[in-house]
C-alpha cells in the first residue's frame, strides 16, 4: 500500500509518502520532504493560529496535495500536534486541509508519542530506548522497548514557544540565554522517566538533524543525518556558538535550514538540557519520526 503521512508541527511540516505492507514496514520511502511553517506563531500568547500562519499552511497543503496526487497514492493521513491542540481556531486549519482534500486528525501528546515511537524504533530492536523529541511547541520524552512504551510525557518547551517567550535579540544576552535556561530547568524537574544504564537515546525532528548536518559540515542529506552521533560536548559547543551570532550568520553555516535559524538557540539548549536529565553522554539522531508512525498507523488499521 502506498500511504501518504503528514505530521503538522507547531514549527514544521513535514510529508512522507512510502509504500508499507500490512504489517506496518516501510519497505520503500517514495518521497519525504519538510517545509517550516511556523504554525505556532504567537500561539503561545493569543491562543490562536496568526493568519499569516493559516496563510503559510494553506501554501504548504496546496504543495503537498499536488505531490500527493502525482504520486498514486492509495491512503493519506495528516496529524497536527503541539499548536494544534492549543489553539481555539483549530476549525480553521483544518478546514484547509479539507479545501486540499488532506484528512487531519489533532492528536493527543499520548497519540503522538505513541506514533513518534512506533515511527522511531527498528522493527527488530533489542533492548530499551529512549526518545526526545524536540518540537516547537513542546518537547516528548518516550521511554520503551519491543514491546511497546513504558513511559511517555510531554513537557511544555519547544524551540518557537521559548524563542518568542524570551529571546529578542541576536546574538542572544546573557540574561535572555539565563532564563531560556531556567524555563528549561523547571519543566524537567517534572520528568519521569527513568532511563537504565546503557539505553541507547535517540533524538528526532528538525532541531536534532539540522545540528547533526552541521555537525558533519554537509548540506542536510538524510542518510548522512541518520544515526549521526551527537555528544553532549558537541551539543554544548553549537548552542554556544549559535548564540553568539546573529541571524544571518547562523543561515550562512553549512547544514543549516535557513527559516529555522532564529529558534535553533532554544532548541540546541532544550536537547543538551534533556540528554543531561535522562543521564545520557550522548545522543544518536533519527530523521524519523512521527510520519513513519502515522505510516504504520495507516497501513495496519486498513
Amino acid at each position: 500500500m502506498r500511504v501518504a503521512a503528514l505530521d503538522f508541527g507547531t514549527n514544521t511540516c513535514l510529508l512522507l509518502i512510502a509504500d508499507v505492507n500490512k504489517d506496518g514496514v516501510v519497505e520503500k520511502v517514495i518521497h519525504d520532504e519538510a517545509h517550516v511553517v511556523r504554525l505556532g506563531q504567537g500561539v503561545a500568547k493569543t491562543k490562536k493560529f496568526h493568519p499569516e500562519a493559516l496563510q503559510r499552511a494553506e501554501h504548504t497543503f496546496r504543495e503537498f496535495a499536488r505531490t500527493i496526487n502525482s504520486s498514486n497514492v492509495d491512503r493519506t493521513l495528516a496529524c497536527a500536534t503541539s499548536a494544534s491542540r492549543d489553539v481555539t481556531n483549530k476549525q480553521e486549519l483544518i478546514d484547509l486541509a479539507e479545501k486540499y482534500k488532506i484528512p487531519v486528525e489533532i492528536i493527543s501528546g499520548e497519540e503522538e508519542a505513541e506514533l513518534t515511537f512506533r515511527g522511531t524504533i527498528d522493527d527488530h530492536m533489542a533492548g530499551p530506548i529512549a526518545i526526545i523529541d524536540v518540537g516547537g511547541g513542546s518537547t516528548e520524552f518516550i521511554l520503551g522497548d519491543a514491546t511497546g512504551i513504558q513511559v511517555r510525557q510531554s513537557l511544555d518547551i519547544g524551540s518557537v514557544r521559548l524563542t518568542e517567550k524570551y529571546i529578542t535579540q541576536h546574538p542572544v544576552p546573557p540574561e535572555e540565554l539565563a532564563k531560556v535556561r531556567a524555563h528549561i530547568a523547571d519543566e524537567l524537574r517534572k520528568l519521569k522517566l527513568l532511563v537504565p544504564p546503557g539505553t541507547k537515546v535517540v533524538a528526532v525532528a528538525g532541531t536534532p538533524t539540522t545540528l547533526a548536518a552541521m555537525d558533519q559540515g554537509f548540506a542536510f542529506d538524510s542518510k548522512r543525518v541518520q544515526g549521526h552521533p551527537l555528544t553532549n560536548e558537541r551539543l554544548k559547543y553549537w548552542f554556544e556558538r549559535l548564540a553568539d551570532m546573529g541571524v544571518q550568520e547562523r543561515r550562512a553555516i553549512t547544514g543549516m535550514d535557513a527559516k529555522r535559524a532564529d529558534v535553533i538557540v532554544a532548541g540546541a539548549e532544550i536537547l543538551l538540557m534533556a540528554s543531561q536529565a535522562l543521564g545520557a553522554t550522548q545522543l544518536e539522531v533519527s530523521v524519523k519520526g512521527l510520519r513513519y508512525g502515522v505510516a504504520k498507523m495507516i497501513a495496519t488499521h486498513s
